[in-house]
């Protein structure tokens, strides 16, 4: 995990040495927008990976591929900034991501990192378990809905349908319902007990959350992929993934209920 950690922190320091960290600089290889700081964490963690872990290849949010895709020694999938429209608005709330594979499956990864790029909080996580700033963290026990604070993406409200009515119920069943912007972090959070639950419903790249899947199921909490098994899910793949991160099996059949009574009800 060292290498990802000096990574991370290479990250943070190259986002807080700029002065104009929103500035466009056009379309990254994923399609969305790519902002000086984006650009400037991608540099910072590509030196460090390059440097220690040869053989690597990286997959990154902007520059795309870094290396030989077919025959990898190490894969690195890489979110420079997963935030970026805070960061654009100067909302303090956005992270870098790095997950480590031995090949192109989810089950291949080692190991994984998140950095608050604000804070410099560090969650990490490999087969010994997942550390918050260091020290051994695991999700909460909440296991019912009405007790938990969940997260959510809102976009997912923009389409209508089973999700987005699944979406309106789960938040009205919650104790507390939020969303902060950094689909990555707020992931990762559940494996630390920050939060009970994240709901990516209306979807996020793997670059944005293979690293913090990872560090959940490290963690002892539940990812549920809603497009297929996530062990088997390529690394490599550009499109949309939706997924339900929580603390634990009993709060997941709960969600999972309301989801199935969504589905015949339409």
């Amino acid at each position: 995990m060292e290498i990802i950690k000096r990574a991370l922190e290479a990250a943070k320091v190259a986002v807080n040495g700029l002065e104009e960290k929103g500035k466009d600089l056009g379309v990254g290889a994923y399609g969305d927008v790519s902002t000086v700081s984006d650009v400037a964490s991608e540099r910072a963690i590509v030196e460090v990976l390059m440097g220690g872990l040869p053989g690597v290849t990286i997959v990154s949010e902007e520059a795309g591929v870094l290396g030989n895709v077919d025959k990898p020694e190490y894969l690195a999938i890489v979110d420079p900034v997963d935030g970026t429209v805070n960061l654009k608005r100067g909302l303090p709330f956005y992270s870098a991501a790095i997950a480590i594979s031995k090949g192109k499956r989810f089950s291949d990864i080692i190991a994984a990192g998140i950095i608050d790029l604000v804070s410099g909080d560090l969650i990490m996580a490999d087969e010994r378990g997942v550390r918050f700033n260091d020290k051994a963290v695991t999700p909460s026990g909440v296991d019912a809905l009405r007790d938990a604070v969940i997260s959510f993406d809102l976009k997912v409200f923009k389409h209508g349908g089973v999700l987005s009515a699944f979406a309106e119920r789960v938040a009205s069943r919650a104790r507390y319902a939020r969303f902060m912007g950094s689909a990555a972090l707020e992931t990762a959070y559940v494996a630390c007990g920050r939060l009970d639950c994240f709901l990516a419903l209306d979807g996020v790249r793997v670059v944005d959350m293979a690293a913090a899947a990872y560090i959940v199921m490290r963690a002892g909490g539940i990812v549920k992929c809603l497009d297929g098994p996530l062990d088997s899910l390529d690394l490599l793949y550009r499109g949309d993934v939706r997924y339900i991160a929580v603390a634990n099996e009993r709060l997941l059949r709960e969600l999972l209920e309301i989801l199935d009574t969504q589905t015949k009800e339409r």
